[in-house]
């Protein structure tokens, strides 16, 4: 009976460990340069100037795309090496960079030819994700997650 007793309560703390072990990454952080989501399209004009084209709620501009939905920057994403996020991090780095900066991913999703990275806000409504193929990042997004 005390065995029984000693496994649930080791259980529970295991449980209750790993539901609060999460890397949460501060809302500063989950930005592309000066770029978060969140920011107004007004802003992103006013840092950026107009896109070189758009494409539905899609602005393209020459390292980066923004996602704008209702006036509100909802995501930005980049394949530029040009652009880092506010820890430096950048498209072209090898993927080890991603623990010794942000720490154990909150979520990894592996895929045929690449891993996805994903870290969230304190508050779990931003997300920060890196592609990795063959151990380099290839894709740096910032959104606001739905």
């Amino acid at each position: 009976m005390k065995f029984k007793r000693l496994a649930a309560i080791l259980c529970g703390a295991a449980i209750f460990t790993s539901s609060i072990c999460f890397a949460t990454v501060s809302d500063d952080k989950i930005s592309l340069g000066k770029l978060s989501p969140g920011i107004s399209a007004d802003e992103l004009i006013a840092i950026c100037g107009q896109p070189t084209s758009r494409d539905g709620d899609d602005w393209i501009y020459k390292t980066f795309k923004a996602e704008i939905e209702r006036g509100i920057v909802e995501k930005i994403s980049t394949r530029s090496e040009s652009i880092t996020t506010t820890d430096g991090v950048r498209v072209g780095q090898a993927a080890e960079i991603l623990n010794l900066t942000y720490g154990k991913a909150d979520k990894v999703d592996r895929d045929y030819d690449d891993t996805e990275y994903t870290y969230y806000n304190d508050s779990r409504t931003k997300k920060i994700e890196f592609k990795v193929v063959n151990g380099v990042i290839t894709k740096i997004t910032c959104e606001i997650k739905d």
